[in-house]
């Protein structure tokens, strides 16, 4: 029989465990009300079958978030239905401590320039179970494009690209297609003429060229058999270890010596650019003047001119051998006349001398040059 005190123990234990189970799930749940989170939205052109509200959201394996909503784009940004878009919206909250406590607009910036360098959204299947989280990868930006956006998201956008099984399935849908665009006449024909060139080839190889030919390749097999056990002799050889290094330091250098001079062969590729350039001009002028019809008839007078101009020549020859006899004549005059000329010369210069001392007496005593001698000084004695 159970007693009183019994009965309100067990009520007083219910409801005091049960009060504390709600007050846990409570500040279990209430506690995501108070977190800070960024949101990140993205965009798909596919079904998310698999992808639920709480997925986990992870870069490169490690998880960074979660999702938090789940709808379809035109409920969201009614613009959306006049351009015929189905997409589907994922919104995530991302965890801002992985991200050294950036501000939003600072994770925006952020965000925006590794979309540039090919940050993506990718579904990816939690296994065999047919679950999906969400994928943040890096692929290249210009063969996986984004989506066409008609409006100005308002948390920050993240391209989306078609998840592996999606790719497979369209890989699968194109190969089908074009199995079906195969009739079974052109499977038919395809196999008749692959056994037609088959007995070709074999009706070839039974004739006399065709042995020739197989005995030509039999040849060119042991040749090359024996080209590569040469090589790899040369290979084994301890010298190999020696000359491979060099050739590889040599071609280093050579290397280097091409980075360097690449700004010098540059500028002497334009020069010989501008060279080739300037020497067609000139080609193209040349023939120009020379396919001109003027040409022609300045040439024609051109030979008088020329022949008239070789006389004169040959008349000049002559003349220059008269000038130069004469010139060898005068040298031997000057050289038999020498001393002669040589007195001349004294003689011309003591005559300058003493004309030069006549003027400097006539500037002196100008009356001296008349009457003889200066007249003598007065003495005071005389007086």
């Amino acid at each position: 029989m159970i007693r009183k005190q019994d009965s309100f123990k067990l009520g007083a234990f219910i409801i005091v465990g049960t009060c504390l189970l709600v007050a846990i799930v409570i500040v279990l749940g209430a506690g995501r009300y108070f977190e800070t989170s960024y949101s990140v939205e993205s965009y798909f052109n596919e079904s998310v079958n698999g992808l639920e509200i709480g997925s986990p959201v992870k870069l490169r394996g490690v998880r960074i978030g979660r999702v938090s909503d789940i709808d379809f784009v035109t409920n969201i940004y009614p613009q959306a239905s006049e351009h015929d878009i189905r997409y589907v919206m994922v919104r995530c909250d991302i965890n801002p401590d992985l991200f050294r406590d950036m501000s939003f607009e600072e994770f925006k910036k952020s965000i925006r320039k590794e979309e540039k360098q090919g940050l993506r959204v990718r579904p990816t299947s939690l296994g065999l179970t047919g679950q999906l989280f969400l994928n943040f990868v890096y692929v290249d930006p210009l063969s996986n494009p984004p989506l066409q956006v008609y409006w100005q998201p308002k948390e920050a956008y993240i391209p989306a690209i078609p998840s592996t099984l999606s790719r497979i399935e369209g890989a699968v849908t194109t190969i089908s297609k074009t199995l079906k665009g195969i009739r079974q006449e052109d499977i038919t024909s395809i196999i008749s003429d692959v056994k037609s060139i088959v007995n070709t080839l074999d009706r070839f190889m039974r004739t006399k060229d065709g042995k020739k030919a197989g005995d030509r390749m039999l040849t060119i097999l042991d040749q090359t058999r024996t080209l590569l056990s040469r090589t790899n002799e040369l290979l084994a050889s301890p010298d190999a270890d020696h000359i491979i290094p060099h050739a590889a330091s040599a071609m280093a250098g050579v290397d280097r010596i091409i980075n360097e001079s690449s700004d010098d062969l540059i500028a002497a590729g334009a020069e010989a650019n501008k060279a080739m350039a300037s020497f067609k001009h000139a080609a193209d002028v040349l023939e120009r003047t020379l396919s001109d019809p003027r040409m022609d008839k300045a040439l024609s007078n051109a030979a008088p001119t020329l022949e008239n101009i070789t006389m004169a020549s040959a008349e000049l020859g002559a003349a220059v051998t008269k000038i130069h006899a004469l010139v060898n004549r005068l040298n031997g005059v000057m050289a038999a006349e020498e001393p002669n000329i040589h007195a001349i010369l004294q003689d011309t210069r003591e005559v300058m001398q003493n004309i030069k001392e006549l003027s400097g007496d006539a500037k002196r005593y100008p009356s001296g040059i008349f009457f003889g001698k200066p007249p003598s000084k007065s003495s005071p004695e005389s007086k």
